[in-house]
C-alpha cells in the first residue's frame, strides 16, 4: 500500500506543474508581444499634415484685338445719304481698315438711337467704337444679346438718331481782274427824230 500512496503525490505535483509552466508562458507571450507592439514605429497618418494651398483663380488675360482685323458692318438706319460714309471716315480715323468695313442700308429709316452689336470678347472694341461716335450720334447703345459666332462680322453699327443733311461739295467762283486788259469803247450814233408836224 505505501506503494500507490506514493505514487499519488507524484502525479499532483506533475499537474501543478503543467498549469504553471501554461500561465508563465502565456505571460511571457503576452509581454514579448505588448514590448513589440510598443516598439513598433508609429505610423503617420499623412493626410494630416498635408498642407493645402488655396490660390484665387487668377483671370484669365482677353487676348488684345487688332482694330485693322475687326470686321464691321455699317447699316444706316436714317435713310440720310452718306450716313454710313461718315461712320466709316470715323472708324478709319480711329484705326480701322476701311477693308474690313461693309455699308448696306436698313429695311426700316426709322431708328432713333444708334445701335452697336458685337461678338463676345469685343467689349473694349465697342467701347472703343462707341467713343470714335460720339461727336457724330447723340445717342449710342450697345445691343444685347451679342452677335452669334457664326456671323461674318464681329461688329454691327445700325445708325440712328438725328437725319443728316446730304452732304453735298461747294464749289466757290473767284474772279480776277487781270491790270494788263484794256477796255476801249466805241462810240455809237443814236439817230434823233424829230417829230414833223401832221396837218
Amino acid at each position: 500500500m505505501d506503494e500507490t500512496f506514493n505514487t499519488f503525490p507524484t502525479q499532483q505535483k506533475k499537474n501543478k506543474i503543467l498549469p504553471t509552466v501554461v500561465v508563465g508562458a502565456v505571460l511571457l507571450a503576452a509581454i514579448i508581444g505588448s514590448y513589440l507592439i510598443i516598439r513598433q514605429p508609429k505610423k503617420i497618418d499623412e493626410t494630416k499634415n498635408i498642407v493645402v494651398e488655396t490660390k484665387e483663380p487668377t483671370p484669365t488675360e482677353k487676348p488684345k484685338i487688332e482694330k485693322s482685323s475687326v470686321k464691321i458692318q455699317v447699316v444706316n438706319g436714317t435713310g440720310t445719304p452718306g450716313q454710313a460714309g461718315i461712320v466709316v471716315k470715323a472708324l478709319e480715323d480711329a484705326g480701322y481698315s476701311t477693308d474690313n468695313i461693309k455699308t448696306s442700308n436698313a429695311e426700316k429709316f426709322d431708328n432713333s438711337t444708334t445701335s452697336i452689336t458685337a461678338k463676345d470678347n469685343y467689349e473694349e472694341i465697342v467701347t472703343d467704337i462707341k467713343d470714335s461716335l460720339k461727336s457724330t450720334f447723340d445717342k449710342i447703345t450697345v445691343v444685347s444679346p451679342n452677335l452669334d459666332k457664326a456671323s461674318e462680322f464681329d461688329v454691327v453699327i445700325v445708325t440712328g438718331g438725328k437725319v443728316f443733311e446730304a452732304v453735298t461739295p461747294t464749289t466757290s467762283v473767284t474772279s480776277s481782274v487781270s491790270p494788263t486788259s484794256s477796255v476801249t469803247t466805241t462810240p455809237t450814233s443814236t439817230p434823233t427824230l424829230t417829230p414833223t408836224p401832221t396837218l
